[in-house]
């Protein structure tokens, strides 16, 4: 980085507590580091990521101004048929994929379930009944829940919120009934026992959860759903610069105050060039197309 880019803007979509946030917070320390610079953390709330991630794309090409991207924001958003203030591919330049991680299904630890397939008995004897809490329409918690409706043959019902928080707050007392979210948060939560973990979304348990089954060995055959986290610059951002801060991120990702921390919270570090994070991009667009629209509105 520039001895004159004394500040690096990474912009967010999601609240304090979002996976977004949180991994954005612990890798920016190793990174301000590398780079010689201070890195700003920011929230811009709105259209489910669609603000922040236009601000970004309408910044100067500087390198100092980044979006954290998400599944939702770039790879499903593109798939809900409704006009974006942005274009997910020609709008940004790829830096680096940051982080994988599976959903955590849980429950609120008073309702009557303790399994996935106990919650399917449930919802199929109660259509509509049972509630889910998400942070965004289109995003990845979203599209865990409505893959489940659908491979489930259950409704449930949705109630969105706009801060993190405040979603775990009222699924700890009862307020909703259950949460598709990141493991990062949820995870915790369950060992505490203010949840209860149901299933993981990813194809085989996690490694820190071994005692979660995973929602497809429950009997819902080709459910598999990670959320993932990247970071992209203006699309008209120098070579050279992208370069340099993939580097940087990779650098950061791997060094022990970050990797370890990540690992031991059941997320993935998952850096790559950035010519692998754009063919990435273009195959999740596809990927989830098809998925998307059996429940678009």
């Amino acid at each position: 980085m520039s001895k004159a880019a004394k500040t690096l803007r990474l912009l967010l979509g999601f609240s304090p507590g979002s996976a977004s946030d949180q991994v954005a917070r612990l890798l920016s320390p190793s990174l301000a580091k590398r780079l010689g610079c201070e890195v700003h953390i920011e929230s811009r709330l709105g259209r489910n990521g669609a603000d922040a991630a236009a601000e970004v794309a309408g910044s100067a090409p500087d390198g100092r101004t980044l979006f954290v991207a998400t599944l939702g924001t770039h790879a499903l958003a593109p798939n809900l048929g409704q006009p974006l203030p942005y274009d997910p591919v020609e709008d940004f330049a790829p830096i680096s994929l940051l982080s994988r991680a599976p959903m955590l299904l849980a429950c609120f630890s008073g309702l009557p379930v303790s399994s996935v397939r106990e919650l399917i008995e449930l919802a199929r004897a109660q259509p509509g009944a049972l509630t889910y809490a998400t942070s965004a329409i289109g995003g990845a918690p979203h599209l865990a829940a409505e893959l489940f409706q659908t491979l489930a043959g259950i409704e449930l019902r949705h109630v969105r919120y706009d801060h993190t928080e405040k979603l775990y707050a009222d699924l700890e007392r009862g307020a909703v009934a259950l949460s598709f979210n990141n493991i990062m948060s949820m995870l915790p939560r369950c060992r505490a026992g203010s949840l209860r973990a149901l299933g993981v979304s990813s194809a085989t348990p996690s490694p820190v959860a071994l005692d979660v089954p995973t929602i497809k060995s429950s009997g819902l055959a080709g459910y598999e759903v990670y959320n993932w986290l990247g970071l992209v610059a203006p699309r008209a951002t120098s070579l050279t610069l992208i370069a340099e801060l993939s580097d940087a991120i990779g650098d950061a990702l791997r060094s022990d105050d970050v990797a370890h921390p990540l690992e031991d919270a059941g997320v993935e570090p998952y850096a790559c060039t950035p010519a692998a994070f754009a063919r990435f991009l273009r195959k999740e667009i596809r990927r989830w197309g098809p998925v998307v629209s059996r429940f678009r509105q």
